[in-house]
């Protein structure tokens, strides 16, 4: 591994104890950081997009073991539609949906919002939304980032062991970060009237996944935590950032998006929806819904004969909350300084 991000336990301790996805995501996230800092700056070329979500994918198989669950599609399908991957957090019968988009920082740290999908006639991230409502998922973008850190709030709080073990005292754990699809539409129809995309705005409204996707205790607290509990902080989180995406996208659920303000009534003319589905607005209301019948379906099947998915997806990512020994950071926390 290329870069500074300490490894996680070694086997023999995970059979013990299985990794926290709290701990897992910060560590692939620091893995990301390094690799595309090195990539950008020291080992040219970084690695694309495809190759860090496969990574990524893979991590996550490896560090939580029987918690997760990976159904990988051809690349033809991911082509067709807006999304690189599928995550479901869940407990068997209730869950909160991800949509994914990945998107790698350039080196000088933008990010290529504005793509077209030219097949559909159609800008990538309203692909992502429309296709996030038809499987009950909120659309958000995955961002993989670089950046150098020359001090600031993180590492004062780190000197002083104001940290938990949510952040990185490099900044590393802010190499994926969570960005509302929502949030993106807004920028890409600002853009539309004259404006520039504001990259470092955006990345800086996004979340390290770890701090929105955590499965962690809260601080000082030593009662056993339940699945229940797990999936309903998560889905508060998630939902704070969908709100929050929205809440700069007032247009988020009507005409125009920026493919119908462009392209007109042609947009999505060829989008793959599923028969007999209609979309509706994913935006979480009140608590977990339960897991649609495409996600049950494949938690009952073997990961090598995945039935087709309703859109077409790269991968889809099934993360198990029920496990409680997964529940025990690695390290008591020492109180936890909230930073993105």
């Amino acid at each position: 591994m290329i870069g500074l991000t300490s490894p996680l336990r070694g086997s023999e301790s995970r059979a013990a104890q299985p990794s926290s996805l709290c701990e897992v995501l910060r560590w692939i996230a620091g893995d990301t950081f390094h690799w595309l800092r090195n990539g950008h700056h020291h080992y040219p070329p970084a690695p694309g997009e495809e190759s860090f979500t496969d990574m990524n994918i893979r991590h996550l198989r490896q560090f939580m073991d029987r918690r997760v669950k990976v159904f990988q599609f051809n690349k033809d399908q991911e082509r067709r539609n807006g999304s690189d991957l599928e995550m479901w957090i869940h407990d068997g019968s209730h869950g909160v949906g991800l949509r994914i988009q990945a998107k790698k920082a350039s080196k000088a740290g933008s990010y290529p919002f504005d793509h077209v999908v030219k097949k559909q006639n159609a800008y990538q991230c309203d692909l992502l939304v429309q296709h996030a409502q038809v499987v009950g998922c909120v659309p958000v973008y995955l961002l993989y980032n670089h950046w150098s850190w020359d001090g600031g709030d993180e590492v004062e709080a780190s000197q002083k062991g104001l940290l938990c073990d949510h952040l990185a005292p490099d900044g590393s754990h802010q190499g994926c970060t969570l960005l509302s699809g929502y949030r993106v539409q807004s920028e890409i129809g600002r853009k539309l009237d004259g404006y520039n995309v504001r990259h470092k705005v955006l990345w800086g409204e996004s979340l390290s996944w770890n701090r929105v996707l955590c499965d962690r205790r809260a601080p000082g607290n030593s009662s056993p935590r339940f699945s229940r509990d797990i999936l309903n902080d998560v889905f508060t989180s998630v939902r704070g950032l969908t709100l929050m995406g929205q809440d700069r996208s007032p247009e988020h659920s009507a005409e125009p998006t920026p493919s119908h303000r462009r392209w007109g009534e042609t947009a999505y003319a060829n989008a793959p929806y599923a028969d007999g589905v209609d979309a509706t607005v994913a935006v979480p209301e009140e608590g977990p819904d339960r897991l649609p019948s495409h996600v049950l379906r494949l938690i009952e099947t073997h990961e090598a004969e995945p039935p087709p998915p309703p859109v077409p997806t790269m991968a889809t990512v099934l993360v198990d909350v029920r496990d409680d020994r997964a529940q025990k950071p690695a390290k008591p926390f020492e109180g936890c300084v909230r930073r993105r």
